[in-house]
């Protein structure tokens, strides 16, 4: 489709030669989009989380923003929220593809064969909706991307700083894994948030020990205190009490404390808890995600059409070509 989109798009470093900026993806995204407009506002964002999660490198998806700001001002300040390219700002381009397509609204995208600038569809907007702008998933959806390609690893969201110990920890060795389990099966019938709290604290616990081994102020819990009843002691029906026994502590009236430096038990507890700890904080982030997504999608889809694309009284935004009516005189 390069022919269609003019000699030159800008990308971040600056202008270049349309086929150069563009490659050879499999899918174009002409994304008909503006300043003013509130619903691209919410859009662009969401797009732009799915567009840079893309693996570096891939050759299945591109965006092209075709705007239709009302100055060099909005555009230029619009265009630094997108991570992709751009038609020349006052050219007749974005007007000329809008009317080819027949966009009546924005924001709005329509999705071309990369290769033979076919159009897949001129309702890309929705179908990216529904794959939670994931875009791989969207292409696939056109029957583009199918082959494997290598996905993001993303790493795991460490439940605790990653500093180096201080002194090499000592050797695991073999505790209850039943009774570690039955406790870790407490933690996970928590609310979500209650797990990630759980376990952040008690690797902290186990991690500061660890990495202070002399230090008794670390090896010694108070059962009163508010912030650990509040985190840990109250959750999970004795969940901390149990595992912290099985690291090598002692259970008294007022405290659970450690009576020496730690050895391979409370190692073997702390790389027990890693696991489901990193698993439950991402968990938490992905419903965040997909309830922000959920909001902005439903947000959307019971907005007001007059109300969606900006334009004449009726809620029309004239981007296409200036052509007359069909019929009458």
């Amino acid at each position: 489709p390069g022919g269609m989109l003019g000699p030159q798009l800008l990308t971040k470093s600056g202008p270049q030669p349309t086929a150069q900026a563009l490659g050879s993806p499999e899918v174009v995204l002409i994304y008909f989009s503006a300043h003013w407009c509130p619903p691209c506002q919410r859009f662009t964002p969401m797009l732009a989380r799915g567009y840079s999660s893309l693996p570096s490198g891939q050759q299945t998806v591109q965006v092209v923003f075709a705007s239709s700001d009302r100055s060099p001002q909005q555009f230029e300040e619009y265009y630094g929220q997108m991570p992709w390219l751009a038609l020349p700002f006052g050219g007749q381009q974005a007007q000329m593809l809008g009317g080819m397509f027949g966009v009546q609204g924005i924001p709005s995208l329509v999705a071309l064969d990369g290769r033979t600038g076919q159009v897949l569809t001129t309702s890309a907007r929705d179908v990216v909706v529904q794959n939670n702008f994931d875009l791989l998933a969207a292409c696939r959806a056109w029957g583009k991307g199918t082959a494997p390609m290598p996905q993001p690893v993303a790493p795991p969201t460490p439940v605790t700083p990653a500093a180096p110990p201080k002194r090499p920890e000592p050797a695991e060795v073999e505790i209850d894994k039943a009774a570690a389990e039955a406790a870790l099966a407490k933690v996970a019938a928590l609310e979500l948030d209650s797990q990630v709290t759980f376990f952040e604290t008690i690797l902290k616990v186990l991690n500061n020990i660890l990495q202070n081994p002399e230090e008794a102020k670390f090896r010694s819990l108070k059962k009163g205190n508010a912030a650990l009843q509040s985190k840990l002691f109250s959750h999970g029906d004795n969940a901390a009490t149990e595992l912290l026994l099985l690291a090598g502590f002692e259970d008294t009236a007022e405290t659970i404390a450690l009576p020496g430096p730690p050895d391979g038990r409370c190692t073997a507890v702390r790389n027990a808890l890693q696991s489901p700890g990193e698993a439950a904080a991402m968990n938490k982030l992905r419903k965040e995600r997909d309830a922000k997504i959920a909001e902005e999608v439903e947000k959307d889809k019971n907005r007001p059409p007059e109300r969606s694309f900006g334009g004449d009284e009726k809620g029309r935004h004239n981007i296409g070509s200036s052509r007359k009516p069909r019929g009458g005189g």
